[in-house]
Formats: structure tokens, sequence, C-alpha cells
């Protein structure tokens, strides 16, 4: 029977046939059915056999003889048998009480318990109390007499009690407590987003009716998302989501029913964690998030944020509603407040809440001098024995009394001055890689504070180091007693947003006492890319926040997790660092999954194929994944600023792409904002625009020969269109005086329809349009992707679409397998779930000895 096996044996689908209920295929991979250790023994479907245990003595200190057991339901062929050795002295007792079974070359036996599997492939707990058997001796007896159906046995051992199971779901079938659980773990989002920043900047509630839940954001926003005329906020507004994917001012507001202003995958300040659609992760495979309540002081006081904003209070009002959306949604949500919780959540098919914090000032404080052990103490187990916080970032955007903050962003100096009244104090990092400096390229939004706060930073002092900056500060007094005090209560600390020195400390404490660490939204220093030679924006350069491999390692050595954040950017190609993966998920889509796909390869093999997770930051003021295809396709090559560099390689990333995501139903809003984006102007222009939307028209059956009522189109739209839909050439219009190339534009669209080329008597406007609209027309046709169709998303006018909007909510991360990663590279995702839960426990037990 080619037994034992070792690993996984068994696909999702096979193992928990309907459990994913969002379709596709990227979630069928490996599945754990609960055995022990590597190897364990599945028969085979078309064979049969048997297998025989030596023989043992029953002892009285373990009578409880137990083993997991899954496979096909039926004793007569499928079974396992507990077989005591026939002697003149046990016949009396035995005989006629128990079937008596001969084994060949070994004498008689009697059969004295018998089971068999369940319908299913997870492993259950088999117990049987074999104390009246205790001095006898007995062997243990695998049967596969069937040609159809298998049974899966593993750990039989005889123990002292009754093993400690766990109800699976909502069915009799028992688990071992601590068996292995299935699904992803998002590390870092903060569903509460809106009750932060005094709830004024971040629009949309994650639960609740739709219509009032997200309606058109307006009142925060102001007109056009500028600001004016807002109830709240100001004409600050118009830094947030500029109109036309970067540049204008303000940004499209429509909100429910409509949604054509949000969300989408450049969304800083609205709702992307509404309630259906975290629930559309779930179905899609989520079965851990951790929850963090966030805040900052800075942007609540520079947009009129109700008072109090403070990050204690915060804290406070977050946790408190994560905890009444998860009461609201209690039948497949819960918070586990240990390790073992989350273990048995999941195991009855629910989402894990695991609630972290990640502020810039811990308990409001700002002022070490004033600080006292005894008030660090007092405080962290508010949040951990009141709250039931469990992960919890030290360290956050700027210096605090704890240590010093990464450098990677001038914002973060803004912030720092606000808090604190100064700024980062900046050493050489080229000799750590480091090439992110200050001040070269601060955006916008610096020029601002220089006038309404007064911001100053040392320039000169800046400008004395020509390489990359990092942070003097590293981990204080007080930082070391605070990282202790939170490994004495077992919480995860997370090392995100510290500066070198304050990581390297972290990670030298976590050392001394084998504490594993999390980084929760990472990226990696090897994957990003070199000043001036390969690129020109100094946001894709190396600094505080990119992980170096050192670093990674220590991790991985201390039996932490890592989670890549979801977006990106624009980075190089794993193969680069990490040769023998080279060219495995081609890197040609900026920002998209193709480059998560990169980060999480190189954490992957970084890690040993083990505690890697995903962060999605989603609702963290960070934008999504972009998309592959259409008008915002590699968006982020100047996503973080124009880099002229590296902007001539969006051409071919664009037309690069194949394989998009097969949905089960087409695209019915075919309005004027999804055509729209970063690349008109430049990869496409206005006639491409308008190209993409009438192709859009077709394959959602708007034919404007016969519907004249559509919305959000014009003429040009409307003439493609209807070049698509004609059954024949003398449905076209014919050329007039007044008409100019609408029949030009309606016979190139034929023309690719239908399959024919330009003849000799098509004038020159049609020779240069059919390229265009075949271009467009097989872009649209790549988008019908080789996967099983993922059913779409809807809400109110607006259905989503990862091929042209990116990943424009939390329910849409769908796109891994089509970009070229296997079902054996997505099974450590699909185990992070039970990766951070096997991290937190270490965590646990680690506490015990502190």
């Amino acid at each position: 029977m080619n037994q034992p096996i070792r690993g996984h044996k068994f696909t999702t689908s096979q193992v928990r046939p309907g459990l994913i209920t969002v379709g596709g295929d990227y979630w069928d991979g490996p599945h754990p059915v609960g055995h022990k250790g590597d190897y364990w023994i599945s028969t085979e479907n078309h064979l049969t056999g048997t297998l025989t245990s030596d023989e043992f003595l029953l002892e009285q200190d373990t009578p409880w003889f137990n083993f997991l057991m899954s496979g096909n339901e039926d004793m007569r062929v499928h079974s396992v048998s507990l077989l005591i050795k026939a002697t003149r002295t046990n016949a009396r007792k035995f005989a006629g009480a128990y079937p008596r079974v001969r084994l060949a070359d070994v004498g008689d036996f009697y059969q004295i318990f018998q089971a068999t599997g369940h319908g299913n492939e997870i492993m259950r707990r088999v117990s049987f109390n074999a104390s009246q058997f205790v001095g006898e001796y007995g062997r243990i007896r695998v049967t596969d007499n069937a040609t159809s159906g298998h049974i899966n046995v593993d750990d039989f051992q005889f123990s002292d009690a009754p093993p400690q199971t766990l109800p699976l779901e909502a069915s009799a079938v028992a688990v071992d407590a601590n068996a292995p659980v299935w699904g992803f773990a998002d590390l870092h989002s903060p569903p509460m987003a809106h009750l932060a920043y005094g709830g004024v900047i971040f629009w949309g509630q994650p639960d609740g009716p739709i219509d009032t839940a997200l309606p058109w954001c307006t009142p925060a926003h102001g007109a056009g998302g500028t600001g004016i005329g807002g109830q709240n906020g100001n004409v600050l507004m118009t830094l947030f989501e500029q109109a036309g994917y970067g540049s204008g001012l303000g940004h499209l507001v429509g909100g429910y029913p409509q949604f054509d202003g949000w969300p989408k995958f450049t969304t800083t300040v609205h709702q992307q964690m509404y309630i259906d659609w975290i629930r559309r992760a779930f179905d899609g495979g989520l079965r851990l998030l951790v929850a963090h309540a966030v805040n900052n002081e800075l942007l609540a006081s520079q947009y009129n944020g109700n008072v109090p904003y403070d990050d204690v209070s915060a804290v406070e009002t977050q946790i408190a509603a994560m905890k009444t959306l998860i009461a609201n949604h209690s039948d497949w949500m819960q918070i586990a407040y240990s390790s073992s919780e989350a273990r048995s959540i999941i195991q009855q098919n629910k989402l894990a809440i695991v609630l972290g914090v990640e502020v810039d000032s811990i308990g409001n404080w700002k002022d070490p001098s004033t600080l006292t052990p005894s008030a660090i103490t007092t405080y962290l187990n508010h949040l951990y024995n009141d709250l039931g916080v469990r992960h919890l970032f030290p360290i956050h955007l700027t210096n605090n009394v704890f240590g010093g903050a990464a450098i990677y962003n001038d914002l973060f100096n803004v912030d720092n001055f606000y808090l604190h009244n100064d700024y980062f104090q900046v050493q050489d990092g080229s000799t750590l890689g480091f090439q992110f400096r200050l001040e070269v390229d601060p955006g916008p939004a610096i020029a601002i504070t220089r006038v309404t706060m007064g911001y100053n930073p040392p320039d000169a002092e800046y400008q004395q180091f020509s390489q990359g900056h990092m942070n003097t500060v590293g981990l204080n007094s007080l930082g070391s007693f605070f990282i202790r005090s939170m490994m004495h209560l077992g919480m995860l600390i997370e090392i995100d947003h510290m500066s070198y020195k304050a990581a390297e400390d972290t990670l030298t404490l976590a050392e001394q006492y084998n504490y594993p660490v999390v980084s929760g939204h990472s990226s990696f220093q090897e994957l990003t890319w070199k000043w001036q030679n390969e690129t020109q924006s100094i946001h894709k350069c190396s600094g505080e926040q990119n992980k170096t491999p050192e670093q990674v390692q220590r991790i991985r050595n201390l039996g932490g997790i890592i989670a890549p954040i979801a977006n990106q950017m624009d980075i190089r190609s794993v193969g680069d660092p990490l040769p023998t993966l080279a060219g495995k998920v081609p890197n040609d889509a900026a920002g998209s999954s193709k480059a998560w796909a990169q980060a999480y390869l190189y954490a992957i093999e970084k890690m040993g194929g083990r505690g890697v997770g995903i962060g999605t930051d989603t609702n963290g003021l960070a934008k999504f994944n972009g998309p592959r295809f259409g008008l915002n396709a590699s968006y982020y090559i100047d996503g973080a600023g124009v880099d002229a560099g590296r902007d001539p390689l969006r051409a071919g990333q664009v037309a690069a792409q194949g394989n998009g995501v097969m949905y089960d139903q087409p695209i019915l809003d075919v309005r004027h904002y999804r055509f729209e984006g970063i690349l008109e102007g430049n990869v496409y222009d206005a006639t491409d625009r308008d190209i993409w939307q009438g192709v859009g028209l077709y394959y959602a059956g708007l034919n404007p020969w016969t519907n004249s009522s559509i919305p959000d189109i014009n003429g040009t739209v409307a003439n493609f269109a209807k070049g698509l839909f004609a059954t024949d050439a003398a449905q076209l219009e014919l050329p007039t005086i007044f008409n100019g190339n609408t029949p030009w534009e309606q016979r190139a669209a034929f023309l690719v329809k239908t399959g024919q080329t330009p003849g000799t008597s098509d004038p020159q406007t049609v020779y240069d349009l059919y390229p265009k609209v075949l271009a467009i027309w097989n872009k649209w046709l790549a988008m019908q992707g080789n996967n099983t169709p993922l059913t779409r998303s809807y809400a109110g006018q607006r259905d989503f679409d990862i091929n042209l909007d990116g990943v424009a909510h939390y329910g849409m991360f769908q796109d891994l397998k089509n970009v070229g990663l296997t079902a054996t590279d997505l099974a450590p995702l699909f185990s992070s779930a039970e990766d951070y839960i096997q991290t937190w426990a270490l965590c646990e037990s680690r506490s015990l000895t502190l």
C-alpha cells in the first residue's frame, strides 16, 4: 500500500467539500487531516490489505487505547481492531463474548474492539477503555478489504486517561484539541479605522445595513472630495485620493448604491472592511484576523477630529466597537484570547479574531522622565486583562518613550515633531544597505506643514549623510522593561515600525528568553531597488522598514511569523536574491498580486516553508494591490511617485498580462469610472479608454443599437460597442458630412469581432483604429483565465473584478494561482493560521518561565 506516507495527501476540496463558497481554485491545495508528525497510514482506494502490529502487553498504568482515524464508514471492510491473544487461561472469560479471529503464523485472537471511519478525511480521536484486559497480550490490526474506499490512521497509543477531544463544526466528529487547522491568517488590519483619527477623515462603517454604513462620503470629505462644504474636515482632504488616480483635486464621492467613487484599490480613507467583505474573505479561506486598534493624533488635529482623540481613548473606543461587531456575527466569528481558543474557534469553522493595538503613544505616554515601571505594568495589565489585547506594537510611526521608529517616510517626521516637538536624529545607514533619505522627496503635504505647523527639520544635519538615513535611537531601558513585561503576559510582540537599532535590540532580548516575535506587514531589503541606478523614486529604496535577511533568519530561529504586506508596490524579482526561484512568477505587473508573490516566495524560502501569512493593512491608510489589466495596470510603477527610470517599463508590463481571473458572471457595471486611470495618456490614450469601455458594454450585453439609455457613456464608446454588436457589415452606419469617425469606429470593432482585417477599400482611420481595438479585445479575452470560475462580488449597482479593479475591498485577494503560484506554493499560506497559533503558543509557554 506504499505506506506510510509523508505530509499531506488530500486537497481541501476532498477533505472539506463545500468549505469554500466563493468558487475559484486558488485555495484548493493540501489540507491537514489531523495526523501527527511526518508519517501516517492512508490506505488506497484501489488496493486491499492488512497491517498488524507486533505483540505488546496491556499495562495497568495506561489502559486507554486511542488513535486517530478517518475515511470510509464501513465496518465490514475498513476497520481498526484491538486484538487480545487467545489462551487457555482467558478462554473462559472471553470465549463467546468477543469474535475469535485467526492470524496466519501467530495464532488465534479475540477482537475486543473495532472502529471504522466516519465518512470524511479529517481524523477523529477514537478511544477505548481496555482496563479489564490489563495483563493480556494484544495486537493492533488495520484492515482494508475493499477496492473502493480507504481509511486513514495515525498516533496509536495507550494513555492513563481518556484523551481530550473537541467537536468539529456542528458534527459529532471529535478531533484532538491540538489538531492542526486550515486557513490563512491576516496579521494586520484595523476594521474600526472609522473611529480613529478623531472619527472624521476615514469614512464608512464596517457593520450595519449597507445603505447607512457606506453612504456617499460628502458629509466628511466635502464636495468632490475636496473638503469644501463638508460637516467636518477641511481643504486638506484634497491630499487624499486625488481624482484621476493621482492628479487633480479631491476624489469621487459616490458610495451606496452607486459606488463609483470607492471602494477602489487606491483608497486610503474609505471603508474596505465592510462586514460582507470580511465574510467573503472568510468564505475564501481567511481563518484568523489580527484586528488592530489604530490612531494618529496629528491627523485628528489637522482634520478637525472629534475630541477626545488621544491614543488611549481611541484604543478603548475601537476595541469596544470590535467586540460589538463580533457579537453581532457570533455565528461565524469569535474573539480568541489564547492560542488554544483560536484553535478551537477555527475547528468550529469560525473566524478567530485576535485583538491588537498599533498607536504612536501607548498609554498616552510622551515623556519618559515621568514614566515608571509600575505605570507600564498597570496599563499593560489593563490592555491584557480588561480589554483582551494580545498583539501589540511597542513602537509605531514616531519615536516614543520606549525607543526609535523606522525612518522611511517624511510624514512620520512631521508626526514626531507634532507629538514631541523634535525631529528624527539620523546617522549613516549605508553600511547596512539603507538608501532612503529624508527630504529627498517629501511630498506636497510637507510643504503645507511647514506653513501651518512650523515644521522645519534640520536639513543641514540630514545632508551630512549622502547615503541612507537610519534612526540613531534604539530600544531604551523603559523599552526593554516593556518588552519583558509583554513576554511575562505571553503577548505577541510586533517588531514592524521599529528603527533598525530598536528591532535589533528587541531581537536580542527575544533571543535571551527564546521568545518568538512577529513581523506582521513586512517588506524585504533584498527586494528593493537601488537608488538612481535602478529607480528614480527614493520610496522604492531600502529603508529601516525593510527586513534584512539576517533579521528574517533571527525571526525564523525564534519560531516567529512573518506576513508580507499585501501591496508590495514596485519591487524586484525574487529571482535576483534567490536564483532558484527566478521566473517562477513573472515580475511584470508592479503592485499587483504578482508583486506580492515575489515577496511571499522570498519569505517562504527564508523562513523554511513555515511561518508566513499575509498582512493586508486594509483600512490602514495604505493602498491595496492594483490590477493587471485596464488603465491602472502596473499602477505602482508611478504609484509611489513619478519614476522616470522605470516608467518606460510599464508598456511592456501591460502587454505581458494574461490568464486573468475567470468569474461566474460577466461584468455588468461598465460606467466611466471603471475605465479611467493612470495609464491614460501614457500606455493608453483617450481612444483606448473608450475602446475598453466599449468592449465592456459588449461583454455586459448592453447593446447601444437597442438601448439608448445606457448610463455614463459617450458617442465614441457607443460606436465601438455598436461595431462589436453588429451582426453584419450592412448594419454599420455609413459616413456622412456630420458623423465624423462614427462609421470607422464601428467598422474597426466589427472587423475585430468577426476575425477580419481591414481591406483595400477601408480608409486610414480604420487601419489606425483596428490594432487598438484588437489589442484591447485580446486583453478582455486574456482576462478569462483558466481557473475554476470565481463567484463575483456585488454591492449596490457595483460589481467587482480583480482584473480591472485590483483589490478594491477586503474580499478580493484571489489572483495568486492565476499568476503562477501552485497549490504546493500556496500550502504555507493556507497553514498560516496554524503557524500563528503555534507562535502564540510558544509565547504563552515561554511566559511561564519568566
